[in-house]
């Protein structure tokens, strides 16, 4: 972690550390205008619980709010996954994991503030707990078709098909040739501030459907491997009530949140599914009104090739779209 990262990470976060100090201990008050000594021993697993030899940590200390006093170290786990980081600090430390084989893992120890914080001798307390970070390993990263879309609703209050293999509406609003997404967007409008709007997202096929669950934190990989077998429903909605100074009711998928679909399913005689296409939405999907006045949408998708093969794991440099990425757009994640 080189000094402007950590910088533009404590930047965000620092915000959360603002407390009344009269109202803490002496010794917290000086920690926290002068610093104290903090030490942490950081276990790296992989996603099964296994400890991680070798990988690469850099860990960032700041002694006071000036950028001058951050003080980056680095080192590697030992054969039990394990890493001291110690330092001096007036509430946090920010740190980065890599290895080659697996996808990095960044985040941040807070001394303070946090239950069962003190400070002892010029030390934070509780000293040198033991905290665990999983690195997720990589296992079969594959290609796939990723795309960032960001387009307006060619209808309102109509379903709308779109083709996640052409990467367009289905025609005659666009090149798609199969619905495996249908987009649904509504909106009464009274003025700029005022005004409800829904936006559907359901799936084409029977047994076809979207899971909905939350990404893991820190890592460059918030997906989990495998698509479920159940558990999907037909529909997602996002909605938003509002007048000028009140939201009256939010619905999202947001960015901590992304869906997991099944589109593309074939059944045979007794209902069961003989084969699906399968792939992920990473949050957040955006939608409102378009200069044209009608809906708009944006969002990141990724659709594995292979019928059955339930692999979430996309491999960047293996992006079946043969067009240039826009680096200004989002940025695809594994």
């Amino acid at each position: 972690m080189n000094r402007s990262s950590a910088i533009a990470v404590v930047s965000l976060s620092c915000w959360l550390c603002a407390e009344n100090l009269r109202a803490v201990s002496p010794e917290i008050v000086n920690a926290r205008q002068h610093g104290a000594q903090g030490q942490v021993t950081l276990r790296v697993t992989d996603s099964t619980g296994k400890p991680i030899e070798k990988a690469q940590l850099s860990v960032a200390f700041w002694a006071s709010d000036s950028s001058a006093d951050v003080v980056v170290s680095e080192g590697t786990t030992d054969t039990n996954g394990l890493f001291v980081a110690a330092g001096k600090t007036i509430h946090s430390m920010n740190y980065e994991i890599k290895k080659d084989d697996s996808y990095k893992t960044t985040g941040q120890y807070w001394f303070y503030p946090g239950q069962g914080r003190s400070v002892l001798n010029g030390r934070w307390q509780p000293w040198n707990p033991t905290n665990t970070v999983v690195l997720k390993e990589k296992r079969n990263p594959v290609a796939m078709y990723a795309k960032n879309v960001e387009t307006p609703l060619p209808l309102r209050d109509t379903a709308v098909g779109f083709d996640l293999e052409v990467g367009d509406w289905v025609a005659p609003h666009g090149k798609g040739r199969e619905a495996d997404l249908f987009f649904t967007y509504t909106a009464r409008v009274q003025d700029y501030w005022t005004f409800s709007n829904q936006l559907f997202i359901a799936c084409s096929n029977q047994m076809a459907g979207l899971y909905r669950t939350t990404r893991d934190t820190g890592t460059s990989f918030p997906s989990i491997y495998e698509a479920p077998t159940n558990g999907y429903q037909a529909q997602v909605v996002q909605s938003l009530d509002r007048t000028k100074y009140k939201i009256m009711a939010k619905e999202e998928i947001g960015g901590s949140e992304y869906l997991v679909f099944r589109v593309r399913t074939v059944l045979d005689d007794k209902g069961n599914i003989l084969s699906a296409r399968y792939g992920k939405i990473y949050g957040p999907i955006e939608y409102g009104e378009k200069d044209q006045g009608g809906g708009g949408v944006r969002f990141t998708y990724y659709l594995n090739p292979t019928d059955n093969d339930r692999n979430l794991e996309f491999n960047p440099s293996r992006n079946l779209f043969n067009w240039r990425h826009d680096a200004r757009e989002r940025p695809y994640m594994p």
